[in-house]
């Protein structure tokens, strides 16, 4: 007999204190602002990346499993994290459902292009949604088919861009630095994106995703290193993955070549990448068909 899997938390307490930790800069850099020296400017947006970064492993799982389960707490943090990533939070919800879909194959918004290098992909990923986003609203704004979706997402956009305009309009280097911050942030996600699907298949079921068993990067970033089984079953808590990659191991669902002991965010796994993708013009995935049908998200 199957075991039944305990109801997630109300609040996932350690997300949420990662989250408060964006709560706390954001307020102290806008306020601060004036008085800080340029050293003092610099260093807060320096931390401002940071935990924005940060922020992104916790608004990635929210995506999948809510870290706040009453509908007023999960709606504010959902805004939240939006700002804190620099993301309308409903547009990039559907744009992180149409990666799951595709695995980064064709039909994929986010996937690499052929013959784009690292840079390149993560500067036009990160640089498009601001200066360009046409695209990019229009896929979003399709998929949105329910007339709350579309609502949700010109509220995100208002809550994001507007309070950027606002700061720029306001205080025009507070406003701009901010924008840098999450430019930043934005094209260090991307290089992620890039990292956990570095030499996948999107056709075949055990070649998904990377999977990183680095102590330092799953412990702080709840467990993100664990992609392959997170794409095999999306809506997993963060805290089950390791034991179900072990499971998924045993049954020859993992890549012993898909895998690694480095972060992604381990310099030598930074050049290792982007020296591999320099040299071969387009990657080897193909069009998913294995989970178009999966289930990503609960929200």
């Amino acid at each position: 007999m199957t075991p039944v899997r305990p109801s997630p938390p109300s609040a996932d307490l350690p997300q949420l204190a990662v989250h408060a930790l964006w709560w706390c800069w954001f307020p102290a850099f806008v306020l601060s602002w004036d008085a800080l020296p340029l050293a003092g400017k610099l260093g807060m947006c320096a931390l401002g990346w940071a935990i924005g970064f940060w922020n992104y492993a916790v608004l990635h799982n929210h995506m999948h499993l809510a870290i706040v389960r009453p509908r007023l707490g999960n709606w504010v943090v959902s805004r939240t994290l939006g700002m804190a990533c620099g993301f309308p939070f409903r547009g990039y919800y559907i744009h992180h459902l149409n990666h799951h879909r595709f695995d980064d194959g064709p039909g994929d918004w986010g996937r690499r292009r052929p013959n784009e290098r690292v840079l390149r992909y993560c500067l036009r990923s990160a640089l498009t949604p601001w200066l360009w986003p046409y695209e990019t609203l229009g896929h979003v704004w399709r998929w949105a088919r329910k007339k709350h979706q579309r609502l949700e997402l010109a509220v995100d956009f208002l809550v994001v861009d507007g309070l950027l305009l606002a700061l720029v309009v306001w205080k025009p280097a507070l406003g701009l630095a901010w924008w840098a911050v999450l430019l930043v942030t934005q094209f260090c996600i991307h290089w992620l994106n890039l990292a956990a699907h570095f030499e996948t298949d999107s056709e075949k079921k055990d070649s998904l995703g990377t999977t990183s068993y680095s102590a330092f990067y799953n412990r702080w970033f709840f467990n993100a290193g664990y992609h392959q089984a997170h794409h095999l079953k999306p809506q997993v808590p963060w805290y089950e993955l390791p034991d179900l990659t072990e499971k998924l191991a045993s049954t020859a669902q993992v890549r012993p070549e898909l895998t690694t002991e480095l972060s992604p965010i381990n310099p030598l796994w930074v050049a290792r990448v982007a020296k591999r993708y320099a040299a071969k013009p387009c990657d080897r995935q193909t069009e998913s068909k294995i989970t178009s049908g999966t289930p990503s998200a609960v929200i």
